[in-house]
């Protein structure tokens, strides 16, 4: 089995050509490529395995409202499977099969949460009753106006059992959150303020964030 070729240098060259056109751009000089939209960006990982020369996909959306250094999947997460990279014929159509996956994904992904309404639909699909989910909601709804509704979500957040240090930062944006909750606009503002933040740390650009009101 030939794989003396560098499969990582094939794998960033292809997935650059073809994702570069749809606004699809790597980030920094990493396996993952990001579709920003502002308050939420969609993560593309080309993930490694510790054991062969290959790739998984990975695919999903990540909101921009907790100030954190690193991206995650929020929505969504595997949708290809591992596949090794026999030999650079092989590894060269893996690739764009994969970023032809990928540019569908997007597209699809940018439908459903093209707006506040369609992203809460879409993720009140998936989400359960952890805590992270419901911080998620929270924020949704009270973006939309939708006062009651995010008061609701975040108080269960609130109400978690805290051990973790993450967990007691979480908690205490959340009671700072609520106390945003008695004014629309207030609560729009400062999230707008919590966006950037997180966005920077992220090393994502700041930008002037058009939320749509429903």
């Amino acid at each position: 089995m030939e794989t003396s070729f560098d499969h990582n240098r094939l794998l960033k060259k292809i997935a650059k050509e073809r994702l570069i056109p749809f606004d699809i751009v790597q980030e920094g000089k990493s396996r993952t490529f990001l579709y920003d939209n502002g308050w939420w960006t969609i993560v593309i990982e080309f993930q490694s395995s510790s054991w062969s020369k290959g790739t998984y996909l990975n695919i999903g959306v990540d909101f921009n409202f907790y100030p954190r250094d690193y991206f995650a999947f929020t929505y969504g997460h595997r949708e290809k499977s591992f596949e090794e990279a026999k030999d650079e014929a092989h590894f060269t159509k893996i690739i764009n099969d994969y970023c032809d996956f990928t540019i569908k994904k997007v597209k699809d992904l940018r439908s459903k949460f093209q707006d506040l309404w369609a992203a809460t639909k879409h993720f009140k699909k998936q989400a359960g009753n952890d805590p992270w989910d419901n911080f998620i909601l929270g924020v949704l709804y009270g973006m939309m106006g939708h006062l009651s509704k995010a008061k609701g979500y975040l108080k269960k957040v609130q109400k978690e059992k805290c051990e973790h240090d993450f967990e007691f930062e979480r908690q205490k944006l959340v009671n700072e959150m609520l106390t945003w909750l008695g004014n629309e606009q207030i609560f729009i503002n400062n999230m707008k303020s919590l966006i950037n933040k997180s966005r920077q740390m992220k090393k994502l650009p700041i930008v002037d964030l058009k939320l749509t009101l429903q």
